[in-house]
């Protein structure tokens, strides 16, 4: 009896204690209000967490999807950029029927994945989930399917079944409710009708137009600096990260072609510490129209017209040197109206040849053609009119041939008093064409400042191409107009004499040089043979996949975009990168790994090339850029290299290495 007592007891107590247990783990996990990890260390693991320990009566449930990410390992945002996956939760399989659960999307950082672009978090991120659709009061039981792609050197699923159970009771806060709030206060407010965000309260869209290749934004001038802005809005097409055009930025589209962006509603999320905003805006008809001036702006103009100016100092010059000398000499002894006529026609000419060129590029720009500073230069039509050209200027240096002008060109001529100029008249016609062929013959060179005002122009508006264009046309002509305002500058020339006939020989002979160099261009253009094929050891053919496959593998990359017909590449790679100390730097790097060094030719027409380049918001070579695998560190040389610079560059990613 005493045994089958105590038999009883044991029993007793052994159901008392394990009730006791129960009891404490349910009250334990409410308390955590967490569920347990899932998914693999070495790479990321999730979980679902509650900022509150029970129901109470809250319509929406405060939960949260944490990621534990391993170093170098990312997950992705909701609009994950040129490539990935945003997560997913699918909640039809939770035991209580009904739920509905919504993502917060705090902040994302840009990060460079496979050399694409791409918007997500690393480390550690909460992404705040509300969860809906039970009745308020009662117990609710989540099961969360979660999806998701976390993406390191390779990209590998995360998926997960994730539950969680929130008795009834009064909704306290959980021991992750501080971090959860932490990261809700991340999440960017939307703005109302009127473009206010309260987490964004100065940023201000002013303006937003689509322009060739991407778009175009303008933010009130009062408010923080913009760190970065994510575009949202069209499927299939992502934007790179935003850069200074004229006084707004630019964001390149990617694919940038056939990409019409003209009245969409776009979603812009702006980072710009300690603010930041979700704007929901129309491009092309937020603010300033969309015909009106996008990038165009004292500044821009006045960088054009620096531009213009420069190419005047140019590697360029030495092609039209002989143009520009023969309108001096064929001037000296003459009187000071006919000076002032004389290089006012020049400067007519410059102008004019601009203005035709930016023309040009319109007409290719709506016919969906590639559009960029020299590109002319790769038609071997062009080419072989552009010798014609230069062997009659060439013949009429030495009194060979009289040049022909159409009868448009004969207006311009005209004397004040409205009669034909006479024998001077054919003067002006000259003096009109040799400028207009001087500038024709400069495009192959992109000067300081040229570079920056020509993306502002084709990445604009038709205001900005042809308001630019003019700007670097008179910037070019400056010279002309400086010796049409002051003619007794001429007179600082040795008085004419014999000596004019054999200046004007030596100036045959230089347009004669000239069209031997164009001729040597047409015959690499015609046979498509180039730089690509006479790349030194040190030296590889580029092209999109070697660039890739290079910082996938974690070595970074120096690009020098050239061809047979810019003379600035040419004289960057004469003076600087194949001399040392440059070329001995490139080449110890390339013997230990460290560098791979790719030269692109774009001799011929090739749209990797251009869609490389207008990826970086250029349209016009030399191009120089070192790459690095995590993109932190890419730099964007000056047209005219320094062995300076690129040693700079070099030490800035060799450091961030270590």
């Amino acid at each position: 009896m005493i045994l089958a007592s105590y038999f009883h007891m044991r029993c007793l107590f052994a159901g008392i204690f394990g009730l006791a247990m129960t009891v404490a783990s349910l009250g334990n996990s409410a308390l955590a209000a967490q569920s347990s990890w899932q998914g693999d260390p070495s790479i990321g693991e999730a979980r679902l967490v509650s900022a509150v320990t029970a129901t109470g009566d809250l319509d929406a449930l405060p939960l949260g999807v944490e990621f534990v990410l391993s170093p170098g390992w990312k997950i992705y945002w909701r609009t994950p950029g040129e490539a990935g996956l945003a997560p997913i939760v699918d909640l039809s399989q939770s035991p209580t029927s009904g739920l509905e659960g919504r993502f917060a999307w705090p902040m994302p950082t840009r990060f460079d994945a496979f050399g694409f672009d791409n918007f997500g978090y690393e480390n550690a991120v909460i992404l705040p989930f509300d969860v809906r659709g039970h009745v308020a009061g009662t117990a609710v039981q989540v099961t969360a399917e979660l999806e998701a792609l976390a993406c390191a050197d390779i990209c590998v699923p995360l998926t997960a079944t994730l539950d969680l159970q929130l008795p009834d009771g009064e909704a306290l806060p959980s021991s992750h409710a501080q971090a959860m709030a932490q990261y809700a206060a991340m999440v960017p407010r939307r703005s109302d009708e009127s473009g206010y965000s309260a987490s964004g309260p100065s940023i201000r869209i002013d303006q937003l137009t689509a322009v060739q290749g991407g778009l175009f934004v303008r933010l009130a001038d009062d408010g923080p600096p913009v760190v970065d802005l994510f575009v949202e809005g069209v499927d299939g097409v992502a934007f790179k990260a935003p850069q200074t055009r004229g006084d707004g930025l630019f964001l390149a589209a990617v694919p940038a072609d056939k990409v019409d962006l003209a009245g969409r509603q776009l979603a812009l999320t702006i980072s710009a510490p300690p603010e930041m905003a979700e704007i929901r805006a129309q491009a092309g008809t937020t603010g300033m129209p969309e015909t009106a001036v996008s990038a165009l702006s004292f500044r821009i103009i006045a960088i054009a017209f620096l531009g213009g100016l420069i190419l005047n100092l140019m590697p360029c010059v030495l092609p039209v040197l002989a143009l520009k000398l023969s309108a001096v000499l064929v001037a000296v002894g003459a009187p000071r109206n006919v000076l002032r006529l004389r290089f006012l026609a020049g400067a007519a000419g410059i102008v004019t040849s601009f203005l035709l060129l930016a023309a040009g590029l319109a007409a290719l720009r709506l016919a969906g053609g590639t559009v960029g500073w020299g590109i002319q230069f790769q038609n071997p039509v062009f080419l072989g009119v552009m010798i014609a050209m230069l062997g009659v200027f060439a013949l009429s240096l030495i009194d060979r041939v009289v040049i022909p002008v159409p009868r448009f060109v004969q207006a311009l001529t005209r004397t004040s008093a409205g009669t034909s100029a006479g024998p001077d008249g054919q003067s002006y016609r000259g003096d009109f064409l040799a400028g207009m062929l001087a500038t024709i013959l400069a495009t192959p060179c992109s000067a300081p400042f040229v570079g920056t005002a020509v993306a502002a122009a084709l990445s604009g508006g038709m205001v900005d191409l042809f308001g630019i264009f003019l700007a670097m046309g008179v910037g070019l002509a400056a010279p002309w107009m400086l010796v049409a305002a002051n003619p007794s500058l001429v007179a600082m020339l040795p008085r004419p004499g014999p000596w004019m006939a054999w200046m004007k020989r030596v100036l045959a002979l230089l347009l004669v040089g000239t069209m031997v160099w164009l001729g040597s261009v047409l015959a690499t253009v015609i046979s498509g043979e180039g730089t690509r094929t006479a790349s030194n050891v040190l030296w590889q053919p580029w092209s999109m996949q070697a660039m890739q496959d290079s910082l996938a593998a974690g070595t970074p990359v120096f690009v020098d975009v050239t061809a047979d017909w810019c003379v600035t590449c040419k004289a960057n790679k004469a003076l600087v990168l194949d001399r040392d100390p440059v070329a001995g730097i490139f080449g110890a790097a390339v013997a230990d790994g460290s560098l791979v060094l790719l030269r692109a030719d774009w001799t011929r027409p090739d749209k990797e090339i251009a869609a490389f380049l207008a990826r970086h918001g250029r349209y016009g070579i030399p191009f120089n850029m070192l790459l690095t695998p995590d993109g932190r560190n890419d730099t964007i040389l000056g047209e005219i290299l320094t062995p300076s610079a690129i040693t700079r560059a070099l030490e800035n990613v060799a450091q961030t290495a270590k």
